[in-house]
């Protein structure tokens, strides 16, 4: 299972199922930072055609994942940590935001999917499965803000976050005890409490960010 959304298709394009791999696979770092980005390799991984995969391409860039040099080729952009605390500057105010607006706008439906992967990790024994986790709990927050603004800026940062994250996956000792105060979460946002879900995610996020400081 990839990092996209688990209760949502990241879309039906063939654009679309081109960004959410490529995507994933430069997050997870299998795609390396500063490599070259192959796209006859990419073409014939996802059987698909130049376009589409051109057309994620171009999106990535624009978030800042992939850096396109005329005559030199597509290359993955670098990892720089010193981003770490830039990043945290505007998703820690922004996460708060959007889980108030989830609070306040999640329909039963977005209730459900919430308690659907907090379920998930009854059966997560490792820190890759977990880290998944915690990432379709991030989108499922965003999507349920009903702010598609919001939402997309928040992904664009979250996807920058976890590149640092999969550098130091295996020295993180504590990430059950992260996932574990999402159960918190999902219950404000269930209780249409907008203020304590606003201080949950920024609790969560700010620990997180420091722990990840703790051991780059």
């Amino acid at each position: 299972m990839g990092l996209a959304d688990e209760d949502r298709p990241a879309g039906t394009s063939l654009s679309d199922r081109a960004y959410a791999v490529i995507r994933d696979l430069l997050i997870t770092l299998e795609i390396a930072p500063g490599s070259v980005i192959n796209e006859e390799a990419l073409m014939q991984r996802l059987g698909m055609g130049r376009t589409p995969v051109r057309e994620a391409i171009k999106r990535l860039e624009l978030e800042k994942l992939a850096a396109i040099y005329p005559r030199r080729g597509t290359f993955a952009t670098d990892i720089n940590i010193a981003d770490l605390g830039r990043i945290s500057e505007v998703r820690v105010p922004l996460e708060g935001l959007v889980a108030a607006r989830a609070a306040t706008r999640a329909s039963q439906d977005d209730i459900e999917s919430l308690e659907r992967i907090l379920g998930a990790l009854r059966d997560a024994d490792d820190n890759r499965r977990l880290l998944e986790i915690d990432v379709s709990m991030h989108r499922a927050v965003y999507h349920a803000a009903r702010n598609p603004y919001l939402e997309a800026t928040l992904n664009q940062y979250l996807n920058l976050s976890l590149r640092m994250l999969y550098l130091v996956l295996d020295r993180l000792p504590h990430l059950p005890d992260h996932l574990a105060e999402q159960r918190a979460l999902v219950d404000a946002i269930k209780a249409r409490d907008s203020d304590r879900a606003q201080a949950l995610a920024v609790q969560h996020l700010t620990a997180f960010a420091d722990e990840m400081r703790a051991v780059l």
